[in-house]
C-alpha cells in the first residue's frame, strides 16, 4: 500500500524576478576593483569581461519551470503576502527598514560585495521576507505541515542594520521572529546549510536563547569569514549557536554527518516548536566549490521532515538562500520538494573520501557540552 503524499506549500511570486541587479558600479571604481579581486580569488577561471550578477532572476525561473513541467503530487502553489514594516522591524532596525524602503524604484550598489538594488528590488525583498511569515501562518492554521519558500533576494547575510552578501532583509530571521512574537512558538530552531556562513542570522539571534541556530558552511576565510567554532552565542544566548565549519570540497556524506551528529542531537535537546532551514543549494558540485548533489539535499530533507514529525508535529519551513547554477538549483529544489512530499530517499551519492566528515565530527565533539546544557535548560 502506497502512502499518501504529504501536502507541501510552495511560496512564490513572480514579482521577485523584478530584483535584477547587474554589472559593475561605474560610480565606485574602487568597489569594482575589489569585487573583481574577490571573484578571481574564489573562481580563478571566471571571465571577468563577461561577468553578470550571480543573484539573477533565472535562479528562480529555473526552479519554477522544473516544478511546473514535472508536477509533484501533494504540492500546492501559494502566493505570499509582502512583509509589513512592523514584521520587518522584529528582525531589523527601524532606520534600516526605512532606508531600504526609500530605495524603491532606484538602482545602485549598497555594499562592496555587489549587494545592489534595481527598481523592483524593494517589493521583491518584502515578498521574500513575507514568504516565511505566510508559510508559518498557514502551518499554524493547519493547512499543511511543510513549506518551501522559493525566494530572492536571499537573506542570511543581512544583519539588523545593513545589506550584505546579496541580501536586503533577513528572510528567515523575520520568519523566526514572527513565529515567536506573533504565534507564540517559544523555541525556534534554524539550520543554515548554505555554503556560506549565515553571519546576519547569527548576529540577529546571538544573545537569544529562544532561537537555536546550527550553521554548517565552508570555513573561514571563505566568505564572509565568520562562523568559527567558538562563536557560540553571548549572554543568555551562550551555547545556542553551533557553528560547523567545513573544508571546501565536502560532499553529501559530510552534511548528513552534520545532521546526525549535531543537528539531530541539538534538536532533541532543545525540543523546538518549529524547524526552519536556510536552504542554500550552492554546496552542489556545479557551483564549483563543494561536491554535494541533489541526492544529498533530498536525503537531508527527508531526515529533517522525520525530525519535525518527531519533535514539533511536522512543522518545517525551508527558505531558499544561495545557489547560482540554474541546473543545480532546478535539480536540487525538485529533489527537495519530492522529499518534502514524502517520496522515499533510499540512496544518495557519496565521495570515496569526503573531506568534510572529520570536520563534522570535530565540531560535534566541540559542541557536545553545549548540547548537553540545552537539554538541562529546556526540560
Amino acid at each position: 500500500m502506497t502512502a499518501m503524499p504529504a501536502t507541501v506549500l510552495i511560496y512564490y511570486d513572480f514579482r521577485m524576478l523584478g530584483h535584477n541587479p547587474h554589472g559593475w558600479d561605474p560610480e565606485r571604481p574602487e568597489w569594482t576593483d575589489a569585487v573583481k579581486a574577490m571573484i578571481k580569488l574564489q573562481y580563478p577561471n571566471a571571465n571577468l569581461d563577461t561577468y553578470s550578477h550571480p543573484e539573477r532572476p533565472e535562479r528562480l525561473t529555473a526552479i519554477v519551470d522544473r516544478l511546473l513541467l514535472e508536477p509533484i503530487e501533494g504540492v500546492r502553489w501559494m502566493l505570499p503576502a509582502p512583509a509589513g514594516t512592523a514584521q520587518l522591524e522584529r528582525a531589523h532596525d527601524a532606520a534600516y527598514v526605512a532606508h531600504i524602503e526609500s530605495l524603491d524604484g532606484q538602482s545602485g550598489w549598497l555594499s562592496q560585495d555587489t549587494t545592489a538594488v534595481s527598481p523592483g528590488s524593494v517589493i521583491a525583498a518584502r515578498l521574500a521576507a513575507g514568504s516565511g511569515i505566510s508559510a508559518i501562518e498557514a502551518i499554524a492554521a493547519g493547512e499543511a505541515e511543510r513549506a518551501f519558500c522559493i525566494v530572492r533576494p536571499p537573506g542570511h547575510h543581512a544583519p539588523a542594520d545593513r545589506a550584505r552578501g546579496f541580501c536586503l532583509y533577513n528572510n528567515l530571521a523575520v520568519a523566526a521572529a514572527h513565529a515567536r512574537k506573533a504565534l507564540g512558538y517559544e523555541r525556534v530552531m534554524i539550520w543554515d546549510l548554505d555554503m556560506h556562513h549565515g553571519n546576519g542570522t547569527q548576529a540577529i539571534f546571538y544573545d537569544d536563547p529562544g532561537v537555536l541556530v546550527v550553521d554548517s558552511h565552508c570555513a573561514a576565510p571563505f566568505y564572509p569569514g565568520s562562523g568559527l567554532l567558538d562563536e557560540t552565542g553571548a549572554g543568555p544566548g551562550l551555547g545556542y549557536h553551533l557553528n560547523v565549519p567545513l573544508p571546501m570540497g565536502f560532499g553529501n556524506a559530510a552534511l548528513l554527518k552534520v545532521f546526525e551528529q549535531v543537528v539531530r542531537p541539538a534538536a532533541c535537546a532543545f525540543r523546538p516548536d518549529i524547524l526552519l532551514v536556510s536552504t542554500g543549494f550552492d554546496c552542489h558540485y556545479l557551483d564549483m566549490v563543494c561536491n554535494m548533489n541533489e541526492t544529498g539535499y533530498a536525503a537531508v530533507t527527508q531526515r529533517m521532515s522525520n525530525l519535525a514529525d518527531e519533535l514539533c508535529e511536522g512543522r518545517l519551513v525551508l527558505m531558499l538562500e544561495g545557489g547560482y547554477s540554474a541546473k543545480a538549483l532546478a535539480d536540487s529544489a525538485y529533489a527537495v520538494s519530492e522529499a518534502l512530499a514524502g517520496k522515499p530517499v533510499n540512496t544518495f551519492n557519496v565521495l570515496a573520501d569526503d573531506p568534510g566528515c572529520a570536520a563534522a565530527s570535530d565540531a560535534a565533539a566541540f559542541h557536545a557540552s553545549s548540547i548537553a546544557a540545552l537539554k538541562n535548560q529546556t526540560h
